[in-house]
């Protein structure tokens, strides 16, 4: 399904539930989707999924990369990260090293201004490149596009989201 450029035999237009319906009903009635893919504005991802979800398709079989995401998210989450410090203990590449930081800053962005070489790339909470275990402490993230509920509650985090809540907060980027 296209909402821009038009393509010989294809669904044209604004992607919404009737369009999915449509499509499932009819264009792809004889296929069984392994899994599906996502990709568009936030409140589209959110409508597909939802109604995805509402067919019988599950969670993990559902796959979106979101072209921005809300501000909302953002603000809600920033709120539980207080004032005040906290120790950071890094595990990267077999080395573990230690810093305090601020509490308002996200921990990627404490490991780049003390020159930790961590891994990162879109600083958007959507590629998951810095990805990372919290194995002691917890934090909160600013907006997460594409960690799972059950990944989360593993302890994984996207460290360029991730602001600390707690004293001290231990992150392992080899245990992922």
């Amino acid at each position: 399904i296209y909402s821009r450029g038009r393509e010989e035999d294809a669904l044209f237009g604004r992607i919404e539930a009737s369009t999915v319906n449509f499509a499932l009903k009819n264009k792809f009635k004889e296929y069984d989707f392994d899994n599906y893919y996502l990709c568009g504005p936030e409140p589209m991802i959110n409508l597909v999924g939802k109604l995805l979800e509402k067919k019988g398709v599950s969670s993990d079989k559902i796959f979106f990369e979101l072209f921005t995401s809300s501000e909302v998210v953002k603000e809600q989450n920033t709120m539980k990260a207080d004032e005040g410090k906290t120790q950071l203990t890094i595990i990267l590449d077999e080395e573990e090293q230690q810093l305090v930081m601020d509490r308002k800053e996200t921990v990627l962005d404490a490991l780049l201004k003390a020159d930790i070489d961590a891994p990162y790339s879109c600083q958007g909470g959507i590629c998951s490149t810095c990805i990372a275990r919290a194995s002691q402490g917890e934090a909160v993230m600013e907006k997460n596009q594409i960690l799972t509920d059950g990944e989360i509650a593993d302890g994984f985090i996207l460290t360029c989201q991730a602001h600390p809540t707690t004293p001290a907060l231990t992150i392992d980027y080899d245990d992922v």
